[in-house]
């Protein structure tokens, strides 16, 4: 550990290394696996979890989604 930093939280020694928590990493991690679901790169790892809905409603954003 750096000892300037001892007397810091959790929380301001990774703001003061401009660092992520490991829970904001998961969650990235798991925006990029959904992604890479509706792109067709993992279809087989979640088969009919989601299906896109093609309405006339989605504004132009062809990748809103629908529980299966």
């Amino acid at each position: 550990m750096i000892r300037e930093m001892e007397h810091f939280s959790c929380e301001d020694r990774l703001r003061e290394l401009w660092l992520v928590s490991l829970e904001k990493r998961r969650l990235w991690g798991d925006l990029i696996a959904d992604f890479q679901y509706l792109k067709g790169a993992n279809r087989k790892d979640g088969e009919g979890l989601f299906t896109r809905a093609y309405s006339d409603r989605t504004r132009g954003n062809g990748f809103k989604m629908k529980e299966g």
